[in-house]
């Protein structure tokens, strides 16, 4: 508002005269109710924008979507700004029930915290209690494995070698395995872990024979441990063994999808690192 009044003022200089003195005081009142009337819009513009009324209600609106953050803010400011407003007394009584329900989602969460640490405490208890060790008294490896992992049989199983108990300095081993009546010469493999294909390339089986029954199987050190993972994880697993001039497909599991997750996470638990 000053730079108004010297505004006006220097309009009246450029005009070729000086302002008289009822003129500089006519200015300057008018300057003075400019002011009061800017004064009055922000005062209005404030209750407008926080007023009690309107404070309580969007804090009861916060309130009923169980925003209770937003809800203690816009009571906590009305309650400020407003100590001594009819509302005040809604907003002491609301406020205290929006603390009571933070207070009872906090305990809620420690306990579903709490729940899951217990539950993933259990599984890893579970995964190292389902283990088997097979040691190499020669090169110094202990091999651990899964005690469920078949033998004769079509499957998929993680390994990993250890030495006193780490297994930091060894990698996470997969072994694919085809087992049927006829030889496939299995040459590659293809895996459909839901709606994703993931495609190994060319392999090197070996191969074994008995009692009218056949075994090809591949065992190599995991690199792609994402691809592994959604392997562990999908709903539906899906492993074709491409051989020469057949193939054969072999639906993973749930059994032996945990088997997978068991050993993995006692990899990880040793000291294996991704």
């Amino acid at each position: 508002m000053k730079k108004l009044f010297l505004s006006v003022t220097a309009l009246a200089l450029l005009a070729g005269c000086g302002p008289s003195q009822q003129e500089y005081d006519q200015a300057r009142k008018q300057a003075a109710e400019l002011e009061a009337q800017v004064a009055a819009l922000r005062a209005e513009l404030e209750d407008v924008k926080f007023g009690s009324s309107r404070l309580l209600a969007q804090a009861k609106s916060a309130y009923d979507i169980k925003n209770d953050t937003e809800a203690k803010r816009l009571l906590s400011d009305l309650l400020k700004r407003h100590p001594s407003s009819p509302e005040s007394g809604e907003a002491t009584s609301l406020l205290a029930q929006v603390d009571s329900r933070i207070a009872a989602a906090e305990i809620q969460r420690k306990r579903e915290e709490e729940q899951k640490a217990q539950e993933e405490r259990l599984a890893l208890e579970r995964a190292i209690g389902n283990m088997k060790k097979s040691t190499d008294e020669i090169n110094g490896i202990t091999w651990v494995s899964h005690r469920s992992t078949p033998v004769l049989a079509k499957y998929a199983s993680f390994y990993f070698g250890s030495n006193k108990d780490s297994a930091a300095n060894y990698p996470l081993r997969l072994k694919l395995q085809y087992y049927g009546d006829d030889w496939l010469f299995v040459r590659s493999v293809t895996v459909k872990a839901d709606d994703k294909v993931y495609e190994l390339g060319r392999l090197d089986f070996e191969r074994d024979h008995s009692s009218g029954s056949v075994w090809e199987w591949i065992d190599m050190p995991v690199k792609d441990h994402a691809m592994l993972n959604h392997w562990m994880t999908a709903k539906r697993v899906v492993i074709r063994f491409n051989g020469d001039k057949y193939y054969d497909d072999f639906t993973l599991p749930h059994g032996q999808q945990a088997q997978l997750r068991e050993v993995y996470q006692a990899w990880k638990i040793m000291g294996g690192k991704p």
